[in-house]
C-alpha cells in the first residue's frame, strides 16, 4: 500500500524557519561576541602588562627658587621667588593639615581611601551620563591617581584607548604606593591659576600664609580652585568672547573669581560636612568666615613691587653664568634650571642700601638742578672689602622690567682719569719709581695730527689749556688731574709693563692687546672700555691694606635638596703691597680734600673718602670711583649712546656720588682706614719736595715707604716753588 505523503503547513513551516535564524543568529552572535571578547581581553590585557609604574617619589617638577638677603644675625630672609613653568614649593604630606587634605580629597574623589586606584561607580556614572546625559553636563570619573597619573605622564590624549591605560596605570600605582604618599604628590602637582602650582605655592600666593596655618575656610577656598583655576582663583576676571577684558562702569575689570570661587568653596565645605570631615559647627563658622585673600601684588622684601630690584636681577645673571659654567651648558639652558630648579640663592645684598640707593635714582634731582627733556643715565655699585656686593643700581629712573640692561655691570665705557691711579700713579709708587713728592713738569708730552690734519699738544688737560713749566709734585699732578704727568709716567714706565701691571694685578678682563700703549693706559681711552663694576673693584687694594677680591653678588646656591652646588670662594690676591696701598690711599685722598682736588664735592663732614674722577673724550663717560673705609663704590654718569654730558647743567660725577651714597656713607659709627706702620710721615720743603730742613721756610707731611722719607735729601737754600 502506497504511503501518504506529510504535508506542512504553511504557518508550522514559516515558524520553523524563522526559529532555525534566530538559532543560527544567536550562536553567531554568541560566537562573534566570543570572539570579539577574546580579542578585547587581549587587547586590555596588553594595556596591563604595557602599563608603566610611575615614580612619583622622583617626578620631574618644576620647583621654584628663592633669593635670600642675609641679616645681621647670620640668618637670611627671603626677598624674592623666580619661577617660570611653575611657581612650585614642594612640602612633606606631614605638613599639611588634615583639614586641608580633607577638603581636596572629598572635593575631588570622596572615595580616595576606599578604592583601589579607580573609582568604578564614578566612572560608570560617567560613562553613562555621555550618551544618557542624566546630570546635564559632562562628568569627570577619574580619581585623585587618575588624575597624579595624567599630570605626570602628560598623557592627555582625548581618545578612548588613553582612559584605558590611565585606569591600568593607577591600578598599578596603588598597588606601590600608599594613599598618603600618592596624595603628597597630587597637593604638590596641581595648579591653582597662571604659573602657582602646589599647595605650599598657593597658600603663599592667595593668603601669604604656610599651608600648616590654614584654617577650614581657608582650605576649602583652595580646593575650590583645581577643577578651573584660570576661572575659580579669587584673581581671576572676566572676558568677552573674543578674549578682551571686560571693565565695570567706573573703568575697572570686573573680577568674576571671587564669586566664583566662593560659589565652589561651599561644594567643598558640603562635601567635607557629607563625610564626617567636619562638625556642624566648624561647617557654619567656615561660611560665616568673610575670606580675606592676600594682595595680588605683594611688595618684596627688597622693597618692590612687580619688578625685581636690580641687585636681584644681578644676582639671577651671575648664578645664571656659573650654573651654565658648572655644566657645560647654554646660557638659556642654566636659565631653566635656575628658574624651576627649586634653588636657594644666599646673597650679599644690603636691603636697606639698595632701597635707598634706587630711591635715590628715581629722584633727578640728585643728578641735575633741572631736568632737561633728554637727561643723561647713570649707573652706580657698592661694595665691601671682601667683594661682596652690597648694592647696584642700572639706571635713572623707575626700573622698566625684569632682568634689563644693567650699565654697572654690562656697559663697556671709557673710565677717563679714574685709570690713572691703577696704572701710572699705582705703577709708579709699588715699583718705587715716583714719591709722595717727585717733581713733574705740567708739559704735554708729544704733538699728534687731530682730524683736521692740525698738529696739536698731546696730552690736554682738561682744567687748563695753558701748559708751563712749572714743577707739581705726584700729589697735585693726582690731586689736579692732570694727563700731561700721566702720560709721563706711563712713557718711563712704558705702556707694555704698566698693562701687565692692570690686567695682572687688578683683574680687568676687558683689555684689547690694542691698550698696551700710551693713551689707554694714561688717561684711559680703552679700545673696548670697562664696567664699573670691574673698575670699582679695583679700588679695593687702596682701602683695604692692597688685597682684592673678586666681587661676588652671592655666597652660595642649594639645590631642592639643601646640597651645596656653588659657593663662592673669597681668594685674596695681594694686588699691591700694603705700603704702597696706604700711600695711594692718602694720594687719593687729595682729590675730595685738597684745594685743587677735582672731587672735593665728594668730601663728607667726618668720614675720609680716598678717590678719583675720571672724564673720558668729549666729556662722554663722567666716572667716580670712591674708598671710605667701609665700602668702595662708585658712579657712572653719560648717555648711552655716547655724547657730550653738559657739565653746567649736570652735576659733576662727584656731586652725584655725594647725593646718592653720602648719606649711606656717613651712617653708623666714625672709622678710618687701617694703618700702615712701614710708612714715614715726613715733613718734606713745599718748594723743592726734598726733606725739608730748618732753612726752608715752609713745609709739609708727605708719606713715604720705610726708608724713602727718611733717606731723602735733605734740602738747603731756597729753590722755586711748584705750584700749590
Amino acid at each position: 500500500m502506497k504511503k501518504k505523503r506529510k504535508k506542512f503547513h504553511p504557518v508550522k513551516k514559516t515558524l520553523a524557519l524563522i526559529g532555525t535564524l534566530i538559532v543560527s543568529l544567536f550562536l553567531l552572535v554568541i560566537i562573534t561576541g566570543s570572539i570579539i571578547a577574546a580579542a578585547l581581553t587581549v587587547y586590555i590585557m596588553q594595556f596591563a602588562s604595557d602599563a608603566d609604574l610611575i615614580d612619583i617619589t622622583n617626578v620631574e617638577m618644576d620647583y621654584t627658587t628663592f633669593i635670600y638677603a642675609p641679616k645681621d644675625d647670620g640668618t637670611f630672609e627671603e626677598i624674592k621667588t623666580i619661577s617660570r613653568n611653575a611657581d612650585r614649593i614642594p612640602i612633606e604630606i606631614e605638613q599639611i593639615p588634615q583639614h586641608v587634605q580633607d577638603a581636596f580629597v572629598y572635593i575631588e574623589d570622596e572615595r580616595f581611601y576606599e578604592h583601589d586606584g579607580v573609582d568604578w561607580k564614578r566612572t560608570f556614572g560617567a560613562f553613562m551620563n555621555e550618551f544618557l546625559s542624566i546630570w546635564g553636563s559632562r562628568q569627570g570619573g577619574s580619581t585623585i591617581t587618575q588624575q597624579l597619573v595624567k599630570n605626570v605622564t602628560g598623557d592627555d590624549d582625548t581618545q578612548w584607548d588613553r582612559k584605558v591605560r590611565e585606569i591600568f596605570r593607577a591600578s598599578k600605582l596603588e598597588e606601590y604606593y600608599l594613599k598618603p604618599d600618592i596624595l603628597e604628590a597630587y597637593l604638590n602637582f596641581i595648579g591653582f591659576g597662571g604659573a602657582t602650582a602646589g599647595i605650599q605655592a598657593a597658600s603663599l600666593k592667595y593668603f601669604d600664609k604656610d599651608v600648616w596655618e590654614l584654617d577650614i575656610a581657608e582650605a576649602a577656598a583652595l580646593a575650590a580652585i583645581p577643577k578651573n583655576p584660570n576661572v575659580n582663583n579669587p584673581y581671576a576676571l572676566s572676558y568677552d568672547s573674543d578674549g578682551n577684558l571686560k571693565y565695570d562702569d567706573d573703568g575697572n575689570p570686573i573680577n568674576v573669581g571671587l564669586e566664583n570661587n566662593r560659589e565652589r568653596q561651599i561644594l567643598v565645605l558640603d562635601a567635607m560636612l557629607r563625610n564626617n570631615a567636619i562638625s556642624e559647627e566648624d561647617y557654619d563658622a567656615a561660611v560665616a568666615k568673610k575670606m580675606v585673600f592676600a594682595p595680588q601684588y605683594k611688595q618684596s622684601a627688597d622693597g618692590t613691587t612687580g619688578v625685581q630690584s636690580w641687585f636681584v636681577d644681578e644676582a639671577i645673571r651671575d648664578v645664571t653664568l656659573d650654573l651654565a659654567a658648572l655644566y657645560g651648558v647654554s646660557f638659556d639652558e642654566a636659565s631653566d634650571m635656575l628658574y624651576n630648579g627649586g634653588y636657594e640663592i644666599q646673597t650679599t645684598v644690603d636691603l636697606e642700601m639698595q632701597k635707598q640707593l634706587e630711591a635715590e635714582f628715581a629722584d633727578y634731582t640728585n643728578f641735575s638742578e633741572n631736568v632737561l627733556n633728554d637727561p643723561p643715565q647713570a649707573s652706580f655699585i657698592c661694595m665691601d672689602y671682601s667683594g661682596n656686593i652690597k648694592a647696584v643700581v642700572g639706571g635713572i629712573g623707575q626700573k622698566s622690567g625684569d632682568n634689563i640692561f644693567n650699565r654697572a655691570t654690562r656697559a663697556l665705557r671709557s673710565p677717563g682719569s679714574c685709570i690713572k691711579p691703577i696704572t701710572s700713579y699705582g705703577y709708579g709708587i709699588e715699583n718705587n719709581l715716583i714719591t709722595w713728592s717727585t717733581v713733574f713738569v705740567n708739559k704735554p708730552l708729544k704733538q699728534l695730527m687731530n682730524e683736521q690734519g692740525e698738529m696739536v699738544d698731546w696730552p690736554r688737560n682738561y682744567n687748563t689749556i695753558y701748559y708751563d713749566e712749572a714743577g707739581y709734585f705726584t700729589f697735585q699732578a693726582l690731586q689736579r688731574s692732570l694727563n700731561t704727568v700721566a702720560a709721563a709716567l706711563v712713557d718711563m714706565e712704558t705702556p707694555a709693563s704698566v698693562f701687565d701691571f692692570l690686567q695682572g694685578r687688578f683683574h680687568i678682563t676687558s683689555l684689547s692687546p690694542f691698550d698696551a700703549d700710551l693713551a689707554p693706559m694714561s688717561v684711559g681711552s680703552l679700545t673696548n672700555g670697562i664696567t664699573l663694576e670691574e673698575l670699582v673693584a679695583a679700588y679695593q687694594p687702596f682701602g683695604n691694606q692692597g688685597f682684592y677680591y673678586e666681587p661676588t653678588t652671592y655666597t652660595k646656591v642649594l639645590d631642592s635638596e639643601g646640597r651645596i652646588i656653588l659657593e663662592h670662594k673669597y681668594i685674596q690676591f695681594q694686588a699691591l703691597q700694603k705700603d704702597s696701598a696706604f700711600i695711594m690711599n692718602k694720594l687719593m685722598r687729595t682729590v675730595t680734600e685738597g684745594p685743587n682736588g677735582t672731587g672735593r664735592a665728594a668730601k663728607l663732614p667726618t668720614t675720609p673718602v680716598a678717590a678719583k674722577t675720571g672724564t673720558s673724550q668729549d666729556w662722554h663717560d663722567l666716572t667716580f670711583v670712591a674708598c671710605t673705609p667701609d665700602y668702595v663704590s662708585g658712579v657712572w654718569y653719560g648717555y648711552d649712546v655716547p655724547s657730550e654730558v653738559k657739565t653746567g647743567t649736570y652735576y659733576s660725577s662727584a656731586q652725584v656720588w655725594a647725593n646718592v651714597f653720602g648719606e649711606i656713607a656717613e651712617a653708623g659709627e666714625h672709622k678710618e682706614f687701617p694703618p700702615c706702620s712701614t710708612v714715614e710721615e715726613v715733613y718734606y720743603c713745599a718748594r723743592t719736595g726734598l726733606r725739608a730742613s730748618a732753612t726752608c721756610p715752609t713745609g709739609d707731611v708727605g708719606y713715604y715707604k720705610q726708608g724713602q722719607g727718611t733717606g731723602m735729601a735733605l734740602c738747603h737754600g731756597v729753590h722755586p716753588a711748584p705750584e700749590a
